[in-house]
């Protein structure tokens, strides 16, 4: 950790040098967000988890290499998790209840972006994300939330991948596909995160 932000500050350090091609921007959007499970965990709650809609928000820090290649890192707070069915017994019945699992994550993805032609880019690059707090919740069912913090994982690893648009006026538009690395929970490696992020921004 010590290597990476040392790294992130000399990289700071070069691009303030040449303060003129260095922006500012704010960004935010959707995002559809699941985690895979391992084949123990599938047995007993899912064969495959549904995407739940949540939302980002954060600022933009971009830096121009020259006129077709950039680099850009975001911080952005990040509201994931995934949704499921599952049987809740109350009052000697079995009822199939919609289960909601809610994360709150602090992101700071760190892109290359390439600009083939006019405003269209291609993006991609690592994401670091720092788990602030999650959250469960069976609907109909007054429970106790099962994710401490003595079994989530905090720090959250994946790659990115992505497409953007950017207008004349710097407004821009983006998707991005992330796939997580580290496993959500200490117990039976827990599931990663799967996230598709659709974007709106602009840059100052």
């Amino acid at each position: 950790m010590k290597k990476i932000v040392l790294a992130i500050m000399i990289v700071v350090a070069a691009i303030t040098a040449n303060a003129q091609n260095l922006r500012f921007g704010i960004k935010g959007g959707l995002n559809f967000s699941k985690e895979t499970k391992n084949e123990m965990v599938k047995q007993y709650i899912s064969k495959d988890l549904s995407f739940r809609t949540g939302f980002h928000v954060g600022g933009v820090v971009n830096y121009a290499l020259n006129s077709r290649w950039e680099l850009e890192t975001d911080l952005l707070y990040s509201m994931q998790g995934y949704k499921d069915k599952i049987d809740v017994m109350a009052e000697q019945s079995l009822s199939n209840e919609d289960y909601t699992v809610t994360s709150h994550y602090l992101n700071l993805p760190i892109a290359v972006k390439f600009f083939p032609v006019g405003g269209f880019y291609i993006e991609c690059g690592p994401q670091w994300g720092y788990l602030l707090s999650k959250k469960d919740k069976i609907d109909n069912w007054d429970n106790t939330n099962m994710y401490r913090s003595g079994t989530t994982k905090k720090i959250d690893f994946g790659i990115f991948g992505g497409l953007g648009y950017r207008f004349k006026d710097n407004v821009f538009v983006e998707a991005r596909y992330i796939n997580g690395f580290t496993g959500t929970s200490k117990k039976n490696d827990g599931g990663k995160n799967r996230n598709i992020q659709m974007s709106l921004g602009y840059l100052f």
